[in-house]
C-alpha cells in the first residue's frame, strides 16, 4: 500500500502533496529527458554511447524490480520516469532515423506500421501516468446511529435473464446489513414492458406476459417492488431512469441482475457518502466465480476471474487516485441528488454507465474506489457471448470519444482527462495488433520496406524498450497477471471488434444495447468456427518464415533485417497458436458453478447416529463437495445433516443428500445436494454469497504463481491441439466454415455502409 485517501473526502491534504509533487517532478522530468534526448540525437552521439546509455538505463530498471526497491514511493516514481526515457529515446531514434523513403507501397506499409507503433506507445505513456499511484481506501463506516442513515434503492434490472438469476439477486439484497427501514429493493423488469406484452409476435407477447406475471409474483413473495414501463426505449440506461422516477430514496445502489451482492456491501460504501458531500459515485469490484471462455479454454484457470481482477485489483485503484473511477455500470451505489443533475443515467452511448462518470465528473463532483469484491456476478460461458460482450464495451468506448471527446470535455481536469482518454482509447487496439500480425509477412512474402533497421540499432533502441515494456507491465500488473496474457486477450478479440470499432466511428449513433446472455450449458466439446482465421494467419506466418529462409541464402545483405523480422514472425506464430488455443470450447453443464473453497463443517449421519468433522471443498448454492474421516461406511443417497459457519461466525444448518462416494481407506470424499425449501433455500444464498471474506480470500489467492516457461509450454501444447482440430473441421467443412466465418465474425461493416449509402 503506498498511499490512503484521506476520510474527509476526496482532495484531503496527504493527497493534494502528492499531487503537488506529480505536477512538478513529471513534466520537469519529461521537459529535461526531451531535451537531453533531442540534443543527443542532433549531435549524433556514436552508436557505443548510446548503447551504454539504453543498457544502462535498463540494468538500472531491472535492479531496482528485482531488489524491490519500487516498494518504496520515491522508488517507484524513479522506476516509472526511467521506463519512460527509455521509450522516449525509442520514438525519437524510431522517428528521425528509421522512417525512409524507398517506394510509394514501402511508405504506405511503414507509415501503417510506425501509426500502430505510436499507438502502443501512446497507451504505453499513459499506461504510465494512470499507473503512477495506486491508492486503497481506508474504511467509511457509518455512524452508529441509525437515524442518520441515507435511504437507499436497490434497482436490479433484468431484460431476458432466467427467474432463478435474479431471485438470488433480490434475496441477497434484502439480506444486507442496513436499516430496513432505509432499505428498498426493486426489480426493473424490461423484458415484460407493454411493449413486450403488445407485439404481434403472439408467442413472443404470451412469454413477456408470463415473465411478467412471474416476476411480479416473485417480488411479492420476496417482499420486494416490481417496476415495469411502457416501452423499452433506450435499453439499460431507459429502464434505470424510469425506476429513478418511481422512487425517492438519496442513494441508489445498482446490480446487474446476476450481480449478487455480500451483506456488508452498503455498510463498506455508504459511509464515504456521510463525509464527503461532493461525491456521486462509490465503485466496487466485479468479482465473477466462473471463468471467462480464455481462461477457461486456454489454459483451464478456474475460478475466480483473473481477466477482471488486472483493472479492479490494479487499474482502477490507479484511477482512483486521479478522481476518475467510473462508473461499471453495477455494484456501484450512487447519490440520487448528483445523479438528477445530469438527467439520471446517459444513454447516447451503449456504455452508459462511462459516460454518465463523464458528465458528473464534469460537473465538479467526486467518486471513490472501494477496492474489496462485494459482489458475484457470472462471465460469458462461451467465446461468442464474450465477444457480444467485449463488442459493447469496444463500441460503447468508440461512441464515448466520437460524441464526447474527454480531452475536450468541459470540467473535467487535465488529470481526468487522459484517465478517460485511455479508458477509450484503449480499445482501438485491435488495428495495431493486427498491423503487428501483417508486418513480417510484408516483407518476407511481398519485400515491402517497412522496418529500416540494424542489428546494432535494434540492440540499443529496440531491444530495451521492449524489454522495459514487459518489465513495467510486470511491475503494474504482475500480481494479477500471467506473462504474455495481455498479448492473449488482446490476440483473440483483435480480429473481430475492428469492424464493431470501425462502425462506431462512421456511425457513433447506431450501435444497439445487446445484453450479455448469461448461463449458457454446453453439452459437449467443440472448436468454434471462429478459429479457422487464426488458422489462415498461422498458414501466412509460416510460409513467411520459409520465405526469409529462403532469402537469407539468397539475398545475404538483407539478413539484418531478415533475422528480425523472422524472429517477429516467429513470435506471432507462438501468439496465434496460444490464441487458437481459446476457440475450442469446453464442456460445461453446470447450472450453478461451484467455488473452490477451505471451509470446516461438521457432518451428523442420523443412520450411524454419528458426527464427523468434515472440510468443504467446494460449495455452489445447491450443493458442496466435503471430506471426511469416518470409521463407518456412508451410503451413497443417504440423508446427513452438514453444519457450516461463514465469516461472520453465523452457523447454518442444511439437510443434504450425499450423491457421490469416493473412498480411501477411512478416508471419504462426497458430492453433497443440498435440500432446500423456501426458508433453506434463503439459507443458502447468505451462506453462499452473503461473505465477502470469502471472495476476497480467492481475488488475492488469484495472484500469479506459476512457473512461466512451463505455463507457455502448456499454451504451445493447446495450440498445435487447436490447429489439428482445425485443419479436421476445415477438411470437413470447406467452404461452408469459410461461410459462417465471414457470417459470424462480425463482419457486417460492408452490409452497414450500403445500407447508409441507399
Amino acid at each position: 500500500m503506498l498511499t490512503s485517501r484521506p476520510l474527509e473526502s476526496w482532495g484531503g491534504p496527504s493527497y493534494r502533496r502528492v499531487l503537488a509533487l506529480v505536477r512538478a517532478i513529471v513534466p520537469a522530468f519529461c521537459a529535461i529527458s526531451l531535451i537531453y534526448l533531442v540534443n543527443l540525437s542532433i549531435e549524433q552521439f556514436d552508436l557505443q554511447r548510446q548503447l551504454l546509455f539504453s543498457w544502462s538505463i535498463l540494468i538500472i530498471l531491472i535492479a531496482t524490480f528485482k531488489w524491490q526497491l519500487i516498494k518504496r514511493p520515491l522508488w517507484r516514481f524513479v522506476f516509472i520516469l526511467l521506463n519512460g526515457l527509455i521509450a522516449l529515446n525509442y520514438l525519437i531514434w524510431r522517428s528521425t532515423e528509421s522512417l525512409i523513403y524507398t517506394g510509394p507501397l514501402d511508405f504506405l506499409a511503414m507509415a501503417l506500421l510506425f501509426l500502430a507503433e505510436l499507438y502502443a506507445l501512446t497507451v504505453h505513456f499513459l499506461g504510465m501516468f494512470v499507473n503512477f499511484w495506486p491508492m486503497r481506501n481506508r474504511p467509511a463506516p457509518p455512524p452508529t446511529d441509525t437515524t442518520a442513515y441515507p435511504s437507499v434503492d436497490v434497482l436490479i434490472p433484468t431484460y431476458n435473464e432466467d427467474e432463478d438469476i435474479i431471485r438470488i439477486t433480490a434475496i441477497a439484497a434484502t439480506q444486507m446489513d442496513y436499516p430496513k427501514e432505509k432499505l428498498r429493493v426493486y426489480i426493473c423488469d424490461d423484458g415484460g414492458t407493454v411493449e413486450k406484452r403488445t407485439q404481434q409476435d403472439s408467442r413472443a407477447a404470451a412469454a413477456a406476459w408470463e415473465r411478467h406475471y412471474r416476476l411480479r409474483r416473485m417480488a411479492k413473495e420476496l417482499g420486494v417492488g416490481y417496476i415495469t414501463r411502457e416501452t423499452n426505449r433506450s435499453a439499460k440506461a431507459g429502464n434505470l431512469n424510469h425506476a429513478l422516477r418511481h422512487t425517492d430514496g438519496e442513494l441508489v445502489l445498482i446490480l446487474d441482475c446476476d450481480h449478487v451482492p455480500t451483506r456488508d456491501l452498503l455498510s463498506r460504501t455508504v459511509g464515504y457518502f456521510l463525509l464527503n458531500p461532493k461525491l456521486f459515485l462509490v465503485q466496487t469490484p466485479h468479482f465473477f466465480i466462473n471463468p471467462t471462455p480464455i481462461e477457461k479454454n486456454v489454459v483451464d484457470i478456474g475460478n475466480p476471474n483473473a481477466e477482471n481482477d488486472m483493472f479492479y485489483r490494479e487499474i482502477h485503484r490507479s484511477m482512483d487516485f486521479w478522481n476518475s473511477s467510473f462508473f461499471c455500470g453495477s455494484a456501484a451505489v450512487l447519490r440520487r441528488k448528483h445523479l438528477m443533475e445530469v438527467g439520471g443515467i446517459q444513454g447516447k452511448t451503449i456504455t452508459e454507465d462511462a459516460e454518465t462518470a463523464l458528465k458528473l465528473h464534469a460537473k465538479g463532483y467526486d467518486s471513490a474506489y472501494v477496492d474489496r469484491p462485494m459482489v458475484c456476478g457470472l462471465s460469458p460461458e462461451n467465446y461468442s457471448d464474450y465477444m457480444v460482450q467485449r463488442t459493447r464495451w469496444a463500441q460503447g468506448m468508440t461512441q464515448l470519444f466520437m460524441m464526447s471527446n474527454p480531452l475536450l470535455s468541459k470540467g473535467l481536469r487535465w488529470h481526468q482527462r487522459l484517465c478517460y482518454f485511455n479508458a477509450c482509447f484503449h480499445w482501438f487496439f485491435g488495428f495495431a495488433r493486427l498491423m503487428f500480425y501483417i508486418a513480417p509477412a510484408l516483407f518476407l512474402l511481398f519485400g515491402l520496406k517497412i522496418y529500416h533497421a540494424s542489428i546494432s540499432q535494434i540492440l540499443i533502441y529496440s531491444l530495451p524498450y521492449v524489454i522495459s515494456t514487459f518489465v513495467l507491465i510486470d511491475f503494474f500488473y504482475g500480481r494479477t497477471r500471467e506473462p504474455f496474457f495481455s498479448e492473449l486477450y488482446e490476440s483473440v478479440q483483435a480480429m473481430f471488434l475492428i469492424p464493431a470499432v470501425v462502425s462506431a466511428i462512421f456511425y457513433p449513433h447506431k450501435p444497439t444495447f445487446k445484453v450479455t446472455p448469461k448461463r449458457q450449458t454446453l453439452t459437449d466439446e467443440s472448436l468454434h468456427p471462429w478459429s479457422v482465421i487464426f488458422l489462415v494467419a498461422i498458414l501466412i506466418n509460416v510460409i513467411s518464415i520459409v520465405a526469409g529462409i529462403y532469402k537469407w541464402f539468397t539475398y545475404p545483405l538483407l539478413r539484418d533485417t531478415l533475422l528480425v523480422t523472422g524472429v517477429w514472425c516467429l513470435y506471432n506464430l507462438f501468439l496465434l497458436m496460444i490464441s487458437l488455443g481459446a476457440f475450442w470450447e469446453r464442456k460445461q453443464i453446470r447450472y450453478y458453478h461451484r467455488v473452490k473453497t477451505q471451509e470446516k463443517a461438521i457432518v451428523t449421519i442420523p443412520r450411524l447416529h454419528m458426527e464427523v468433522e468434515a472440510e468443504v471443498v467446494d460449495i455452489s448454492l445447491t450443493g458442496m463437495a466435503i471430506r471426511f474421516r469416518s470409521p463407518c461406511s456412508p451410503n451413497r443417497g443417504e440423508q446427513v445433516v452438514i453444519q457450516v459457519s461463514d465469516g461472520w461466525g453465523h452457523r447454518y444448518e442444511f439437510d443434504a443428500i450425499l450423491l457421490r462416494i469416493a473412498r480411501h481407506g477411512q478416508q471419504y470424499a462426497c458430492g453433497v445436494e443440498l435440500v432446500l425449501d423456501a426458508a433453506q433455500y434463503a439459507n443458502a444464498v447468505r451462506f453462499v454469497y452473503g461473505d465477502s471474506n470469502r471472495w476476497l480470500g480467492k481475488w488475492g489467492a488469484s495472484s500469479k504463481s506459476r512457473n512461466t516457461l512451463k505455463m507457455l509450454l502448456v499454451f504451445f501444447m493447446q495450440g498445435l491441439r487447436a490447429i489439428t482440430l482445425s485443419m479436421n473441421m476445415l477438411l470437413k467443412k470447406g467452404g461452408n466454415m469459410l461461410w459462417d466465418l465471414i457470417q459470424h465474425a462480425g463482419f457486417n461493416l460492408i452490409k452497414t455502409l450500403g445500407t447508409r449509402s441507399r
